[in-house]
């Protein structure tokens, strides 16, 4: 932005000053959008493709479908799911959250123990 600025100040068109400027306003609105170096160091794909193939492969096959709408939860919740299927992580991950619990996963609404005794 500073780069920007500066060839916008030095500009001698109205034009270019004009079009510099414009530019700059959308780095500014756009900047936390921006955070290339952060996702490069956590190995995030950036600019090669990966995550619109990813979001074509696990979002709009799966949501767009016909008739299908969803609210921000649910889709939330079915996204989820759908990667961690197609990543292959799933069962390792669902071992994890069902060690993680004192309840067996099929044991969601235990009988009371009355009920037990009858």
């Amino acid at each position: 932005m500073r780069a920007i600025r500066h060839l916008r100040d030095k500009a001698r068109a109205q034009a270019a000053r004009k079009e510099l400027d414009r530019e700059l306003t959308f780095f500014r609105k756009n900047r936390c959008r921006m955070r290339y170096a952060a996702l490069a160091d956590q190995a995030m794909g950036i600019g090669s493709g990966i995550i619109e193939a990813a979001n074509k492969v696990l979002v709009a096959q799966r949501m767009k479908r016909s008739g299908m709408s969803w609210r921000i939860a649910s889709g939330q919740a079915v996204l989820s799911f759908r990667v961690l299927q197609k990543s292959g992580s799933f069962d390792r991950t669902w071992s994890d959250l069902m060690a993680a619990r004192d309840v067996a996963a099929n044991d969601n609404h235990p009988l009371p123990d009355r009920a037990l005794a009858a």
